[in-house]
């Protein structure tokens, strides 16, 4: 299907690996340009150059990008490689997550501010300008189903916090409607990759023990959630904006 990507700018924060290269790869296959982030300069580069044997177009670039200085890195490097990106992917670290009440700190709960909100709002501020000059946009923000389904046993302080990256996103949606940008959140569910296995170690989750928890009995399949994002960033999604959308394989109880 052609989703009409093709000539546009994608930048997607996070997208060396799992979910997040999955998403690069499907929006280069679709002819966007797109610029790719990590933290591991050989991840990253071996990311990009996949891209690129595959026939896209990719630049990788090792950096953070939680800071506002982060945040300005990655949108020169794509406005200096291929231009002004009209298309915004924020994947965020998992900065720790799972602990009693009492053994969570400040420090923790502002350290995931700072990963999970802050790169939306930072990103977004240099990113939308330029989106509106050209009166089109597409900002997603890779969030997790936590923030639809909290967990009751302990505390997923990461998890918890990124809620507000996702009322952030509704405010936004609305705000730049009138600009042809749309703004959407993924609850993603059960997929594999190292962080989520870092995270599943954490929380003492195995990996196949939360595949046969779901409807399906497996994980998701990073191109699915590929699918799901190279839509939404497409002109066939133009009326979906300022929606949380679950990718979970019907694992959370949850009805809205």
């Amino acid at each position: 299907m052609d989703f009409g990507l093709a000539g546009k700018v994608a930048v997607v924060a996070g997208g060396s690996r799992g979910c997040g290269l999955a998403i690069a790869r499907e929006l280069a296959r679709e002819g966007a340009s797109v610029v790719l982030t990590g933290r591991n300069r050989d991840i990253v580069e071996a990311a990009a150059e996949a891209i690129r044997a595959d026939g896209g177009a990719a630049y990788g670039l090792t950096t953070e990008m939680v800071s506002a200085e982060d945040a300005a890195r990655i949108a020169q490097a794509a406005r200096d490689k291929f231009g002004d990106p009209g298309i915004l992917v924020v994947n965020p670290p998992t900065p720790g997550n799972a602990a009693g009440f009492f053994e969570v700190t400040d420090e923790d709960y502002l350290r995931a501010h700072e990963y999970f909100n802050m790169p939306l709002v930072r990103l977004s501020r240099e990113m939308i300008p330029a989106m509106q000059r050209g009166q089109w946009g597409r900002i997603v923000n890779m969030a997790s189903v936590g923030i639809k389904q909290p967990h009751l046993k302990f505390l997923l302080y990461a998890t918890n916090t990124r809620v507000a990256a996702a009322a952030i996103a509704k405010t936004m949606s609305f705000e730049f409607a009138k600009d042809n940008i749309t703004v959407n959140t993924i609850a993603t569910g059960p997929f594999p990759s190292a962080l989520a296995d870092e995270y599943n170690k954490d929380a003492g989750y195995a990996a196949d023990r939360i595949a046969k928890s779901t409807p399906m009995k497996r994980l998701g399949r990073t191109e699915e959630m590929a699918a799901v994002v190279s839509f939404l960033c497409s002109d066939r999604a133009s009326f979906v904006s300022g929606e949380t959308i679950r990718v979970d394989g019907g694992s959370t109880f949850n009805l809205f």
